[in-house]
Formats: C-alpha cells, sequence, structure tokens
C-alpha cells in the first residue's frame, strides 16, 4: 500500500490484473537486481522476499541464486500470493519444488482468517503461512484457536500487526512469528533483532 500511494497515488492498480501483475514482475526483476549486487556472496541475516511464481523460474532468480551461500538459502523465505497460486497450480508447484530443492522456504501471504479452510498449507507443501492480524481474531478466540492449531502456530506469521494489539494476540495463542509497522518500529535502530525483511506488494 505504501509503495502504491508512493507511485501511483492516482491510480488503483489492483483494478486491473494485467497492470499488477507487470508491476509486481518488474518490481520483482528490480529487487532481484538489487540483491544481486552482493556478487561477492556476503548476503546474510534472514530475508523474505514477495515474488510471483513465475519469477521464481526466470533467469534474473537463477542469478541471485547463484549469489546466496548454499548455507543460507535456508533463512531465505519466497512469499508467494495466493491468487497468483491458484491462477496457476501447476507452475506453482513445479516453481515449489525447485525452491525447496534450492534449500529455500515458501510462504502463502495475505490469507486472511476466514480463508484458511480454503488454502491448505500442508498440501500446497508450503513451510509458512502469512494471516493477516484483524481485532475480529479475538471473537470465538478458543474456536479459532483451534483452527491455527491445526495449522500449526509455529508456521504462521501474524502480518499487518500495526499495533501492540495483534503482538499480545499472537502470543496469547503461540505465534512467534509477526510482521507489521509495529515490529518495524520496535527493531528499527537494534539489528540485534532485526528479523525477516519484507519487500511489500503495491
Amino acid at each position: 500500500a505504501d509503495l502504491r500511494q508512493t507511485l501511483f497515488p492516482s491510480v488503483n492498480v489492483a483494478s486491473s490484473p494485467w497492470l499488477l501483475q507487470q508491476l509486481t514482475e518488474t518490481l520483482d526483476r528490480r529487487v532481484l537486481a538489487m540483491l544481486n549486487k552482493h556478487d561477492d556472496r556476503t548476503l546474510e541475516g534472514d530475508i523474505s522476499i514477495n515474488l510471483n511464481v513465475s519469477t521464481i523460474l526466470s533467469p534474473e532468480f537463477l542469478v541471485f541464486d547463484d549469489n546466496v551461500k548454499a548455507g543460507m538459502r535456508g533463512t531465505i523465505v519466497l512469499e508467494l500470493q495466493k491468487v497468483d497460486i491458484f491462477a496457476d497450480l501447476a507452475g506453482y508447484l513445479f516453481a515449489r519444488d525447485f525452491a525447496h530443492d534450492r534449500g529455500y522456504r515458501i510462504c502463502i501471504d495475505g490469507l486472511a482468517y476466514s480463508q484458511l479452510p480454503f488454502v491448505d498449507r500442508e498440501r500446497l507443501g508450503a513451510d509458512l503461512i502469512k494471516l493477516i492480524w484483524d481485532p475480529s481474531l479475538t471473537e470465538e478466540k478458543d474456536k479459532k484457536t483451534e483452527a491455527l492449531r491445526r495449522i500449526g502456530v509455529t508456521r504462521i506469521i501474524l502480518c499487518r500487526c500495526d499495533n501492540q494489539a495483534g503482538i499480545e494476540y499472537g502470543h496469547s495463542v503461540g505465534i512467534t512469528l509477526f510482521q507489521g509497522r509495529h515490529i518495524e518500529s520496535l527493531i528499527q535502530g537494534d539489528p540485534r533483532k532485526r528479523g525477516m525483511r519484507a519487500r511489500p506488494r503495491p
């Protein structure tokens, strides 16, 4: 949202799937090009990158992969949008297997609680999911907590945590991975606490 507001403040890019796809693929290439500047293989620390499925099989990603030390690949999470996954499931499965063979982890991004019954993390072979924080998660908490535990709370990143309430909820149900503006404000300027860094979608 921040990137969209900066680049196209008067354009609703989400209203045009073709435009959004072109934009995100261009952003993928630019982000990988930036990361590929680490040609001395000094890329270190946990990192989370939001990509299109097609990008994982692109020449740019192969260059990126070549620049990553083998031992670092397990600390890199490739985040994929649910819409992109189901738009080409066969392509996703191929890209997933390739990424896993290289040692990367796969995360399904941007899931609301109401969508969880329709996205089976285990059957899709994803390592993680990103659950969007919403205050309504505290309603019927026991029922929802049980659903999250069936998925595996250690496999859930609670995202869009823009205040302390999301963190407190996550801790109360056993979630330990978080993303959001509040998290960024907590870790800003403290490299000892720097966790996964994600390039947001427009």
